[in-house]
């Protein structure tokens, strides 16, 4: 046969790298020893070799590949060709292919189908028949040269191209197009003759077709998806250190503000430092952009995506983590928020507040300021509540310890929320108070407990409060003696108002007498009308002060140093001094030498106005953290009412009502009430020696209406000056719920005289049958008393009447009933006041009863609610209370079952 050169290539299945491939995933099979071993035997071993490789595959991949495989199996049964060729010994891989046809293409495309039947075609109608004497005398001259140099071209060109009759076209398989390649012959073919008639041998590769059509195979459905996989796996892994390294620098930077404000408390002035407010924006904007990292991730990496549709046992922790990525994003811009507005009305506060200043300390810009930083933190805040709820503590890459704190913080976000929402409602209010458009003006009284009053005291100064843009003026106090007990006195001849004038002794009622009602609101309100009326100026509001409040003051700003009078004034002496001052004749002596006055009138207060101006002082020149901190302490004192407040503004009123800040007269009709108000008539300062002691019992009916049954106690003891008659007389009145029905009393003066002054004298020891006024041995009198209107005794020794029930049912409170009287207790005795009424059923249920406290007094209480029906012989009860009253209180009783029924009880006297 001649050598005959190719025109068109031949196409092949393997690339370069398939080789490779081939040789290192294939066991090498000598094809030098293929005359040992059949071609089938050879086949299977390699289908055997690849069934093992495929067995560790995916089930889908080897069922696929054995389906092909076996089809590709029938290749061995294509017929031989007419003139077989029988490969020269010693020939490898390289060499067969290079007898196939050397450097070709094998990079090529992918053939289709048309291509691979063409090229089919093309293979084997290409080889040419020649004429015999040609073909003869070629092959000859090959046997006797051996020469291995290709005829010459022109006389095979010169050759009729004739296609044999002896070769037929074998019938193949079709294979997939994706599996055949073209490959192109560059050098002409060289078949070695075989003078000896053999067996046709095939190429290599169609022997090992089902071979490498299946390990290539293999390597598509197996080989690549693990590569794919292990690739996935890697950014799977390097977007989760990305996450986490992000997450956690981003928790780091939040943590950092907190530490940059450590041991920084809510009265101290450090929150205000520059650096630190400095400091902390650039870590807040730090988490800001680990956070948005953080989102980033989660919302466009692949891996993401992957894990959270194929992988639903880490939902969780990508949905923790998105939740708390955007949390961290509105905590960080609340922060910058509250940072940024502080760090602009910062340098307003680094001066005292309340000094004396030309510039406003707040505009109303700031307060618009303020107003929009609330109105940008709330949206953020209701996104937390939203994203909370998706958020697991334990995914996050936090400390045990940081957990626990946020498990505490979380519950208070809801009350942080509303806090400022309230707060926004304040801002308008609070405008007006500081005035920020127009000055505003306050009355201010103080209070005298030692001659206690309805509101907690004797108003004996006053002065006038101004306030401009948030800056306080200088104040000072005014002796009221000096305006209202002079020759021109503008409350000569004044009576108390109608609701007051039936029980109020003294004449010439005025402003120091103002605060006859125990509602703060309506004394503060004939206050300001009565301010008005003897001074001729308009005020905004009316402030009491107790001395209880002027203690708390000082136990925050320390002791006062009073230069002139060589005295320091403590928490602990300064009701003390102060009535040395005003009422003793050695301590007014020494005010008039000292301040040069020769008017004991005038000298008496003056040593208080040093008081009260050097306190002022140092209040305006406190830090902003002694502010703060005396702040805290007014919000105490409201609670308590030793600070009482009413201001000319029904929105500031009503948030005041709101808040139980107001000290006014409860109202509802909806639980039961009680309150208790004295009032010394004695003109003395008597009162700081006497003390109340309640005991009340509150047996309940099936009906659920509540019977009081009140003792009430006053114990004088009188341990210190007085300045005034030894005789403590006590205007009694207690409050009650308008539809309470009065049962029964004793122990109110009954206006009938007993014994004593112009009656026969008192017995030693005891006047009244009960025992109800107890007093040392042979002191059962009641002396001298004050000037009062109609007094038939005036200027003689007084008899101790007869005691009874109340004497004043009318109640001077609307929606309230009263029962009132005098109470009249001679020096270092003891009274006993006893009544009792019915509280038919309330809307409440269970049964409540508020019962509020006086300004001033710091009763004791003891309180027993008995379900139906009582038992008073014991304190087995389902509410008991003993204990000091120091602000209004509530108590409440718990549901108890109708068959836990007590023996019935009823007060014996």
């Amino acid at each position: 046969m001649s050598n005959t050169s190719i025109d068109k290539p031949t196409p092949t299945s393997l690339s370069v790298d398939n080789i490779s491939l081939i040789n290192s995933a294939v066991p090498s099979v000598d094809i030098t020893n293929s005359t040992s071993a059949s071609c089938d035997d050879l086949i299977t071993k390699e289908e055997q070799q690849t069934m093992d490789i495929l067995s560790s595959a995916n089930e889908p991949a080897t069922s696929l590949i054995s389906d092909l495989l076996a089809a590709s199996t029938h290749v061995d049964e294509f017929p031989a060709t007419s003139t077989p060729v029988e490969p020269a010994e010693n020939t490898n891989t390289k060499e067969i292919i290079e007898t196939m046809g050397s450097e070709q293409t094998l990079s090529a495309p992918l053939a289709t189908q048309d291509t691979i039947e063409t090229t089919e075609s093309d293979t084997i109608d290409k080889t040419i028949s020649e004429p015999a004497e040609a073909v003869q005398a070629e092959e000859q001259a090959i046997v006797e040269g051996g020469s291995k140099r290709p005829a010459d071209p022109e006389s095979i060109e010169k050759l009729p191209r004739t296609i044999s009759p002896k070769r037929k076209k074998p019938s193949l398989p079709r294979l997939q197009r994706s599996q055949v390649r073209h490959h192109k012959a560059v050098a002409p073919v060289k078949a070695p003759v075989d003078p000896a008639p053999s067996p046709s041998k095939k190429p290599w590769w169609q022997q090992h077709l089902p071979a490498l059509l299946v390990l290539t195979l293999l390597f598509c459905v197996s080989v690549l998806p693990l590569a794919v996989s292990v690739s996935y796996e890697a950014g799977a892994y390097t977007t989760y250190q990305t996450l986490r390294s992000h997450a956690s620098t981003g928790m780091q930077h939040l943590l950092n503000v907190k530490q940059i404000f450590a041991g920084t408390h809510i009265n101290s002035t450090s929150v205000l430092d520059p650096d630190k407010l400095t400091r902390a924006n650039k870590e807040l904007a730090a988490a800001r952009q680990d956070f948005v990292q953080v989102q980033t991730l989660l919302d466009s990496a692949p891996s993401i995506r992957l894990v959270n549709q194929y992988l639903p046992q880490y939902r969780s922790q990508i949905r923790t983590a998105r939740a708390a990525s955007q949390i961290g994003i509105d905590l960080a811009d609340i922060g910058q928020s509250v940072i940024s507005t502080t760090m602009t009305l910062e340098p307003r506060f680094r001066s005292p507040l309340l000094a004396v200043e030309t510039t406003p300390l707040i505009t109303a810009t700031d307060v618009d300021l303020l107003g929009t930083t609330i109105d940008t933190i709330l949206p953020r805040l209701d996104d937390i509540q939203r994203q909370l709820p998706a958020v697991s503590l334990n995914d996050l890459p936090i400390s045990a310890q940081t957990r626990h704190q946020l498990q505490q913080i979380i519950p208070m976000l809801p009350q942080a929320r509303s806090a400022l929402v309230e707060i926004r409602t304040l801002l308008e209010p609070a405008q007006w108070l500081l005035g920020v458009n127009e000055p505003r003006t306050f009355l201010v009284q103080t209070l005298d407990r030692g001659e206690l009053r309805p509101t907690g005291g004797f108003t004996g100064q006053y002065g006038e409060l101004q306030i401009d843009g948030g800056r306080v003026a200088p104040f000072s106090l005014h002796d009221i003696a000096l305006l209202e007990y002079g020759d021109n006195s503008p409350v000569a001849g004044h009576f108390a108002p109608s609701a007051y004038r039936s029980w109020w002794p003294f004449a010439n009622w005025g402003l120091r007498d103002s605060n006859l009602s125990a509602d703060f609101p309506t004394s503060a309100r004939i206050a300001m009308a009565q301010y008005k009326s003897e001074v001729k100026h308009d005020v905004d509001g009316v402030i009491l002060l107790s001395p209880f409040l002027i203690q708390h003051i000082l136990n925050v700003i320390g002791p006062l140093q009073i230069p002139r009078y060589n005295e320091t004034i403590t928490a602990e002496n300064l009701e003390q001094r102060l009535h040395y001052y005003q009422l003793d004749n050695a301590g007014i002596r020494r005010s008039e030498i000292i301040e040069h006055v020769e008017d004991p009138a005038s000298a008496r207060k003056l040593f208080t106005a040093a008081v009260t101006h050097t306190l002022m002082d140092r209040v305006r020149h406190a830090p902003l953290n002694e502010l703060m901190a005396i702040g805290m302490q007014l919000l105490h004192d409201l609670k308590t009412k030793d600070l009482q407040v009413y201001f000319d503004n029904q929105q500031i009123e009503q948030l005041l009502q709101r808040y139980g800040y107001s000290a006014e007269v409860d109202r509802s009709t909806t639980h039961d009430g009680l309150y208790i108000v004295q009032t010394n008539v004695s003109a003395s300062k008597a009162s700081q020696y006497v003390q109340t002691k309640l005991q009340d019992t509150v047996t309940l009916d099936a009906q659920g209406g509540a019977t009081h049954v009140l003792q009430m106690r006053l114990v004088y003891s009188q341990l210190g000056p007085v300045y005034g008659l030894d005789t403590y007389r006590d205007y009694v009145r207690i409050y009650v719920p308008p539809t309470a029905k009065f049962l029964w009393g004793d122990g109110f003066d009954s206006g009938q005289p007993l014994c004593g002054g112009p009656m026969p004298e008192c017995p030693d020891n005891g006047v009244y049958p009960h025992q109800e006024l107890i007093c040392p041995t042979g002191q059962y009198q009641a002396g001298y008393a004050a000037p009062m209107l109609d007094d038939p005794y005036a200027g003689g020794e007084h008899p101790l009447d007869k005691i009874g029930k109340p004497t004043n049912f009318k109640s001077d409170e609307a929606q309230r009933g009263m029962f009132g009287g005098y109470v009249v207790i001679p020096k270092n005795c003891t009274m006993t006041v006893t009544l009792s009424w019915y509280v038919p059923p309330l809307d409440a249920q269970p049964y409540s009863l508020l019962v509020q406290r006086q300004s001033g007094t710091y009763p004791d209480l003891t309180l027993t609610v008995q379900p139906y029906p009582g038992d008073c012989a014991t304190q087995n009860t389902d509410l008991y209370f003993n204990g000091v009253l120091t602000e209004d209180t509530p108590f409440t009783l718990k549901n108890t079952p109708a068959n836990q029924a007590k023996p019935d009880c009823t007060f014996k006297p």
